[in-house]
């Protein structure tokens, strides 16, 4: 395969104006050419630019982040008011005792950083314990069957890795507090620490992620859990749908913007990009984890790494090992047991997937990516027909009512699909009705508040939105009967 250390293709939707959108569109000029592309040694015939439909999408695709950045900052304060008034009610025992607390000088002050104060995805869904019920039936010597840490006694269980990675994915969405909290007071674990990272696409520290294990000493596992994709943060719903890539030689071609968020230090040269030794000040995703799961494995010998997210941390747990391989870092690579992610966006091109499978079949093999239903983030980037991105590996897909199936590829693969149209407006109202009554059918563990009741109902306007929230993905793999065979070579999961 031909490839250049230096081959990129960076979208810049802030230039672009009116003219681009008539003079591509209408007078077919070539997108390359244009002031809001940047690109450098790529052949433009692979990117389609005679065809009217990936211009189409391209500019769609630019016009959509060009709005999203308009409205970056209104909807940061509403996030804040949302997320303020949600937690005063919460806090203060619901709207009726607000008032008496208030009356009586009792109001309890929401503050962003206690252990209590949840984001508005902790108020859509509030479990924090891991699941008891056992329809998961797992046993692989790498995964402890023991829990350590428990206040009254050792009590061997076995630990489903599905919902522990789905519990630490759903959690990383909260503060340092809360997610300390729930690690060693909820899961009976050995909390490490939570980072905040700088993020070189939003020019701020705004990559968050926790590593834990699951005992103080002798650990035998190890969790890093990447946060996603935030309701209110527009720069990463922008970052989830761009277009923008680079290439990383053998590797393949990457999005641009997941590694960015992982600490990507040059966008025009994977080699100077990704230094194996950084001497830089900012605190960088990458080498800090890197680095502290390098001490980590030191001290506990022979654990395993389990790394795992959700939306916008699901991309960056797929890349964390692409970078982990680039460096040839065998020591961690040979460590890791899973990675496992949830509504997933396109990171990379087939040449990436292609590399990643002889990897992951290699050093690990269990690479889980979880769709829940007609999500629109693992529609986002547009897959290869359209653009440079293709999902590779399997899918385990969830369908309404938590039916779940091992599938290559999940149903429609782009979100605006038309045949897919009324399927998925349908399915949005099956989910409200059946958020309504889950409490009555599936026990009180599933019981829906109102605050995940009415972000349904928006699904009623952008079918496939309500369908990332993590509930839905929680409830998939708590709900379907799965089982799995593992040894020391190989996983499969069977839905039965």
């Amino acid at each position: 395969m031909v490839s250049y250390s230096s081959e990129h293709m960076i979208y810049h939707p802030e230039k672009l104006r009116l003219i681009d959108i008539i003079s591509v569109l209408i007078f077919r000029r070539i997108l390359s050419s244009s002031k809001f592309i940047e690109s450098h040694h790529f052949n433009e015939d692979k990117l389609g630019n005679n065809v009217a439909l990936p211009n189409l999408i391209t500019i769609l695709t630019l016009i959509i982040q060009k709005i999203l950045g308009f409205l970056y900052l209104p909807f940061k304060l509403l996030g804040h008011v949302v997320e303020f008034i949600l937690n005063l009610f919460s806090l203060n025992g619901g709207i009726f005792k607000l008032l008496l607390r208030i009356v009586t000088g009792k109001l309890v002050i929401p503050n962003k950083e206690s252990a209590e104060y949840r984001s508005i995805l902790g108020h859509i869904d509030g479990r924090l314990d891991l699941y008891n019920k056992t329809s998961f039936s797992f046993h692989a010597k790498c995964i402890p069957n023991q829990v350590r840490g428990s206040a009254a006694d050792n009590t061997t269980n076995e630990i489903d890795p599905l919902d522990l990675s789905m519990m630490s994915a759903k959690v990383s969405y909260e503060n340092a507090a809360y997610v300390k909290n729930a690690v060693t007071n909820h899961w009976k674990m050995h909390f490490v620490g939570f980072y905040d990272f700088w993020n070189e696409y939003q020019k701020t520290s705004s990559t968050q992620a926790f590593i834990y294990c699951d005992a103080p000493t002798n650990a035998n596992l190890i969790v890093v859990a990447f946060r996603g994709t935030e309701p209110f943060n527009m720069k990463d719903w922008s970052t989830d749908v761009d277009l923008s890539w680079f290439s990383m030689g053998e590797m393949g071609r990457v999005h641009l913007g997941f590694m960015k968020a992982l600490g990507l230090q040059n966008d025009r040269d994977y080699i100077k990009g990704w230094p194996k030794t950084y001497t830089g000040n900012k605190v960088l995703a990458y080498y800090t984890i890197r680095d502290q799961l390098n001490k980590l494995l030191e001290q506990h010998k022979g654990a395993r790494i389990i790394v795992t997210g959700h939306s916008l941390g699901a991309a960056l747990a797929t890349l964390f090992p692409s970078i982990l391989i680039l460096h040839q870092e065998d020591t961690i690579l040979k460590s890791i047991y899973g990675v496992y992610t949830f509504g997933q966006p396109r990171v990379g091109d087939k040449d990436f997937g292609v590399r990643m499978k002889e990897n992951l079949n290699g050093t690990f093999k269990r690479y889980h990516r979880v769709v829940y239903r007609f999500d629109v983030v693992p529609r986002v980037p547009f897959d290869d027909r359209i653009s440079q991105f293709a999902h590779f590996g399997g899918c385990l897909y969830f369908s309404s009512w938590y039916k779940g199936e091992v599938m290559k590829k999940e149903p429609n693969q782009n979100y605006f699909n038309p045949l897919y149209i009324i399927p998925k407006y349908f399915n949005a109202w099956v989910d409200l009705f059946r958020g309504i009554f889950a409490g009555v059918k599936l026990g009180k563990d599933f019981k829906e508040s109102l605050m995940s009741i009415l972000f349904r109902m928006v699904g009623l306007l952008i079918p496939g939105l309500a369908s990332h929230s993590p509930r839905d993905t929680v409830n998939s793999v708590r709900l379907a009967k799965i089982t799995t065979t593992a040894n020391e070579d190989e996983e499969e999961l069977v839905f039965v």
